[in-house]
């Protein structure tokens, strides 16, 4: 069902990271993470400081992360034995140190991850979307820059969202930290502080570019301007129970509302390998009328070579039948909050559809087979008109600036860099 919902649109690196700060340092019962990856650098260690001090202020905390990504279990277990914080695994790996076995023994089951991505807090806000916690995701001293994109939530989707995250938590698949280190101790406050002291988080986060203070969001947040898009809302998840039953209740709803296109649709997808029935289904589109964008990652672009490999095949199909490429270059800057990716080197990470004008897809599902039938995935999808052609008037400039335009010419395809007129016959 739909519902009434509010948000506002993170674009940039900072912003999403003040927001999840903000979310929870005001946060006054409850705060439930859900996340694909959950690294050990400076952002993620800034975010777990935050937890902490909320678990002190007597709130309660559940972080449920999926066991693809290697970590430090002594470091999870100890904030775990925390009275007010619970952490949990998602479709764990048996043999902790000893992953490469445990994937070939069991490669089946451990395939099948938890993509999901969202912070809720006190069931009033939430953020949901493409990022991650880790400093490629929020524009931090990284060698390759994420350009992701997410919602700042409110109104009666964040429900939805909270009760995604209560289907998944007491699921069998969602195992307690104490049953995989059942011996940690909890840790204490000088630990935390001087852990804090040594990576000097304090005043990392308080000058230049990450000063807080000096972004235009702390200032919306501090006096409750922040200006929201509102619509008619819904959530759709897969059920947890995908990672054995390959049923995805996302594609299920994904698929009805494409086949309601009627004269636009734009796809924004980092990893995007449409499939043999894919491709038939965007270029018949495409051969009724609908004006079809598609963005996604150069070759030089993207972080998962091989899948570059696996798209590269249906190019000339798509471009064949009218649809519009684009490849996100890897020297893409971060010049505006319109901007789809960042700078070092950057990499598309925002999954993102827009449909007739009107509606708007935000999730973590690429368009891929991996995400279709393998992972569970969550996305918003809300009807407002005023943001969604906002979005669309300022695309044709980003792409301009961040992207090369693929056409067909004799049969081979050109890149064309639009800025400069430069064309090139080979991946650039």
């Amino acid at each position: 069902p739909k519902t009434i919902t509010g948000f506002y649109p993170l674009n940039q690196g900072h912003d999403a990271l003040l927001a999840r700060t903000s979310l929870i340092e005001s946060a006054q019962k409850s705060l439930d993470l859900q996340y694909y990856i959950y690294r050990g650098d400076e952002t993620s260690q800034l975010i777990t400081w935050r937890l902490y001090e909320a678990a002190k202020r007597g709130v309660r905390i559940r972080l449920l992360l999926d066991d693809m990504q290697k970590r430090n279990d002594n470091v999870m277990a100890a904030l775990n034995a925390h009275p007010n914080i619970e952490i949990r695994l998602f479709n764990p790996h048996q043999y902790r140190s000893a992953r490469i076995f445990a994937l070939t023994s069991d490669f089946e089951r451990l395939n099948r991850r938890m993509h999901n991505k969202s912070l809720i807090a006190d069931s009033v806000s939430a953020i949901v979307g493409g990022r991650n916690i880790g400093n490629e995701d929020f524009s931090f001293e990284s060698e390759v820059e994420f350009g992701d994109f997410d919602l700042l939530l409110y109104g009666e989707a964040v429900q939805k969202t909270a009760d995604q995250f209560d289907l998944y938590w007491p699921r069998v698949h969602a195992v307690p930290m104490e049953w995989i280190s059942p011996d940690s101790q909890s840790v204490s406050d000088a630990a935390i502080q001087k852990q804090v002291t040594k990576l000097n988080l304090q005043e990392k986060f308080s000058s230049g570019r990450y000063d807080f203070t000096a972004l235009d969001m702390y200032q919306d947040l501090k006096q409750g301007k922040l200006n929201l898009y509102w619509g008619d809302g819904q959530v759709w998840f897969d059920l947890p129970d995908k990672v054995t039953t390959h049923d995805s209740q996302l594609v299920g709803n994904l698929t009805e509302l494409l086949k309601s296109v009627e004269h636009s649709f734009v796809l924004i997808s980092p990893y995007f390998i449409p499939t043999e029935a894919g491709t038939k289904a965007l270029t018949n589109a495409a051969k009724r009328g609908v004006d079809i964008t598609i963005v996604t990652n150069s070759l030089a672009s993207n972080d998962v070579f091989a899948v570059h490999g696996w798209y590269a095949k249906y190019r000339e199909d798509l471009l064949e039948s009218g649809i519009k490429l684009w490849e996100v270059k890897s020297s893409a800057k971060l010049k505006s909050k319109w901007s789809l990716t960042g700078s070092s080197r950057a990499s598309l990470h925002a999954k993102a559809m827009t449909i007739d004008d009107k509606t708007l897809f935000v999730g973590s599902m690429n368009w891929d087979p991996r995400s279709a039938a393998l992972n569970t995935e969550r996305a918003v999808v809300i009807e407002q008109p005023e943001y969604v052609q906002t979005f669309l008037a300022k695309l044709p400039s980003q792409l301009k600036d961040n992207a090369y335009r693929l056409t067909l010419r004799d049969g081979d395809i050109v890149w064309t860099n639009t800025k400069t007129g430069e064309e090139y016959d080979s991946e650039p």
